[in-house]
């Protein structure tokens, strides 16, 4: 029978924080991370709106239909309204840089 294996308790401890091994040994020992990776997009901005009672009333149910928020109906809505506008833009920014 072979005798038994001894324990090297600094072996181990070289080991487990990485001590002497290469940069390269030591990022192919590091998992990707956690989670999703990053996306690059633009985040949204909170603002505050005031609208009548009956009419968010309709647009949370109409919003329920779509299976989406009331917050993303809005958001589609001023997003058609500031591509129809497009030209009003243009105009805005040739005022402000004269």
């Amino acid at each position: 029978m072979a005798g038994k294996a001894k324990f090297d308790q600094e072996a181990a401890f070289k080991s487990i924080i990485g001590a002497g091994a290469t940069e390269d040994e030591k990022k192919a020992d590091k998992p990707a991370g956690k989670g999703r990776p990053p996306v690059e997009r633009e985040t949204k901005k909170r603002v505050s709106l005031a609208l009548y009672p009956s009419s968010y009333g309709a647009l949370q149910k109409i919003a329920y239909v779509n299976r989406q928020s009331a917050s993303d109906i809005v958001s589609e809505l001023i997003a058609d309204y500031v591509a129809a506008n497009a030209g009003k833009l243009k105009e805005y920014d040739k005022i402000k840089t004269e």
